[in-house]
């Protein structure tokens, strides 16, 4: 039995590989409500909504006969990739790595990268910008409080995304509920609507969206604050003010 670890984009490759090779005994786990939407239409009875932790997931594959674990988790998602790492060696099955790697980030004009939502909360709080645009998701919202009449939201189209914008103080009327893929095109015209002078995204890989956000920044020269492990690092002031 394979258990996939999943959520992803890379999820359907995944699954597209093993069945062509076959390989029908095999389990997917999601972490979201929209994980399982999404994929338990596609994948009927094979999709499970769970949190591992390291004791569950090693009971887990106990109790259904795992022996191997394909990780095509988000590459934010550290935690669980982590886990399972190490409940595989320990339980001495096959972990397999294709979580998506993530864009290799040079030094450019008009991209500032921070480790964490935290330092790039702090970043914008120090900044300028009136009109930021944050396409990080609903999880880490409240850590743009502080910015919440600054900006704009733009998440899922789902009850507890918006539930989330409104307890971190985005009033209704600042949150974008839309469900991508979003075209370079479509972003850049969103900002122009929304006159938008910084987009805020995760540094999230390949089929992710992040290139396309880039590509927009690019075209209407504004900045693309980039949360995620950089290559280069980019440490530069926060605009002065205008």
């Amino acid at each position: 039995m394979i258990l996939v670890l999943g959520g992803t984009s890379t999820t359907h490759q995944v699954m597209t590989d093993l069945e062509n090779a076959g390989d029908r005994s095999l389990i997917i786990s999601v972490a979201t409500d929209y994980g399982l939407r999404e994929f338990a239409a596609r994948y009927p009875g094979r999709v499970i909504h769970t949190r591992f932790s390291l004791e569950s997931l090693a009971r887990f594959i106990a109790e259904r006969g795992i022996t191997r674990i394909i990780d095509t988790t988000h590459p934010h998602a550290r935690e669980i990739s982590a886990i399972a790492r190490q409940v595989a060696e320990e339980c001495a099955i096959t972990y397999e790595d294709r979580v998506r790697p993530v864009a290799e980030l040079e030094a450019e004009p008009g991209i500032m990268t921070c480790t964490g939502v935290d330092e790039a909360a702090v970043y914008l709080q120090n900044s300028s910008y009136q009109s930021i645009l944050f396409t990080t998701g609903s999880n880490s919202i409240e850590c743009f409080a502080p910015l919440a009449k600054r900006g704009y939201a733009r998440v899922l189209p789902f009850e507890n995304s918006i539930a989330k914008c409104v307890a971190a103080g985005f009033a209704r009327s600042r949150i974008i509920a839309l469900q991508g893929p979003f075209s370079a095109a479509f972003n850049a015209a969103l900002c122009r609507e929304y006159r938008i002078d910084c987009m805020v995204t995760k540094n999230s890989g390949a089929g992710s969206g992040f290139e396309e956000k880039r590509e927009a920044c690019r075209e209407l020269g504004i900045e693309l604050v980039v949360i995620g492990s950089p290559v280069t690092s980019l440490a530069q002031a926060p605009p002065a003010a205008r």
